[in-house]
């Protein structure tokens, strides 16, 4: 009985271990260039991401457009990070708003969804979610 006591005991130290990390392999599906040719006014009109692998981890970082006239208005390449999960987000600050967009691709569809926050505070955030395609 004591060892089935200390075999269960053994059992359940060895489940409660973190499981090893699945091996990610570059580039990730997201990366590339993402249009979304309907974007309206402010609305995102392209990202790009890019990614690599280095000693086991994994870098990634990505930019994105809003619709503005004349041309579109560009957020610079800020690093993002790969979550749990698999998708990937990014945080983009601007002077008097930011936007957090966490991204996915599903074969040829980039699903991107973008929290808009006024850095103020003034006015509620809202959040929208967009389907671009690949370029």
């Amino acid at each position: 009985m004591p060892r089935l006591l200390l075999f269960m005991a053994a059992l359940l130290a060895l489940s409660t271990l973190p499981s090893q990390a699945q091996r990610i392999y570059c580039p990730l599906p997201e990366d590339g260039v993402w249009v979304n040719p309907a974007a309206e006014p402010k609305e995102i009109s392209r990202i790009e991401v890019e990614s690599k692998c280095e000693n086991e981890q994994v870098f990634v970082r990505m930019r994105a457009f809003t619709s503005c006239i004349p041309r579109d208005c560009k957020w610079g390449w800020t690093q993002a990070e790969l979550r749990s999960d698999g998708a990937i987000q990014v945080l983009l600050v601007g002077f008097l708003s930011s936007k957090k967009i966490t991204v996915k691709a599903f074969g040829d569809l980039l699903d991107a969804r973008v929290v808009n926050v006024v850095n103020d505070l003034s006015e509620p955030k809202t959040q929208k979610t967009y389907n671009l395609n690949r370029k």
